[in-house]
């Protein structure tokens, strides 16, 4: 299986958290945290297709990267 990051991005009024050049695999949250840990959660997943978490801010630009969540 190739190796994905997982993005955590803000869009619609809230946090959600997508799989690289892919679809939303969960939204609804509230805090960028929230989806941060998420998006560590499914990356750690061994049935995973993530290698690392993408941190992008409110505004779009990327704020960090999470290698070996």
């Amino acid at each position: 299986m190739a190796q994905r990051a997982y993005y955590v991005i803000f869009e619609d009024r809230e946090w959600k958290v997508k799989l690289e050049a892919g679809r939303v695999v969960r939204a609804g949250f509230e805090t960028q945290q929230q989806a941060i840990d998420e998006a560590r959660t499914l990356a750690r997943s061994p049935t995973s297709a993530g290698s690392k978490v993408v941190v992008n801010a409110r505004d779009g630009y990327t704020r960090r990267h999470i290698e070996n969540p």
